[in-house]
């Protein structure tokens, strides 16, 4: 499948996975809109990408972004959850409540609150959501904290939104893209070498085949 003339959604979209997604789906033909939370988000998206700044934890910001994309759109193809934070690595025990909860909100928050103000445009187009997630999220490890926990959680809205959708025609899919060279990536394993790993762009690819196929699972090995 071309996503030629096709609308898509892409949050995060500034830099790293969600960054390279934007710039495949331009080079298919796609109709592309992205995110990102820094006050210069709008202009640091790819070139031919319809840019806004935009917290997903915020339901202010995201109804604005959403009411944006709907006066320019009928409908809407493909919505990517990828905007996500790393938050502190570190024993459950030595996480403050406010950590938790500025992990919870980006993580399982956003991707809840973009995907409820997408439904009428994802239902119009017969679309699809993309959760991006984590083997973290799948089975959990000591160590990583609330972000382990938040994408338990992705996974949970994943399922939920899958089953309710279903008879909607709309896809729900959660893809783990596993370990890719990304900022994120460093942050979490400073010690190892990007060269080692899929470049975002790689793992891009892979990502909106799947979608296109409305499929799910690893795009490689789990982390």
């Amino acid at each position: 499948m071309s996503w030629a003339a096709k609308v898509t959604l892409v949050t995060g979209g500034t830099r790293g996975i969600g960054r390279a997604l934007c710039e495949a789906l331009v080079a298919d033909g796609a109709r592309v809109y992205a995110c990102g939370a820094s006050p210069n988000a709008a202009s640091e998206v790819p070139d031919g990408v319809v840019g806004f700044r935009c917290d997903v934890s915020d339901p202010e910001d995201v109804g604005r972004m959403v009411t944006a994309v709907s006066e320019r759109e009928s409908g809407l193809d493909l919505l990517v959850n990828n905007a996500g934070v790393l938050g502190p690595r570190t024993r459950l025990e030595a996480v403050s409540l406010a950590q938790w909860r500025e992990v919870f909100a980006v993580n399982a928050d956003g991707p809840f609150l973009v995907s409820r103000e997408c439904l009428g445009l994802l239902r119009a187009a017969r679309g699809v959501i993309v959760n991006v997630s984590s083997s973290v999220g799948r089975r959990g490890r000591a160590g990583w904290g609330a972000y382990a926990c938040s994408k338990h959680a992705l996974e949970g809205l994943t399922e939920v939104l899958a089953d309710e959708l279903s008879k909607d025609g709309v896809g729900v899919i959660s893809i783990n893209p596993g370990g890719t060279a990304t900022d994120m990536r460093a942050d979490a394993f400073p010690d190892e070498d990007p060269a080692t790993l899929p470049t975002s762009g790689e793992v891009a690819t892979v990502m909106l085949r799947m979608a296109a196929e409305r499929g799910g699972g690893d795009v490689r090995d789990r982390l």
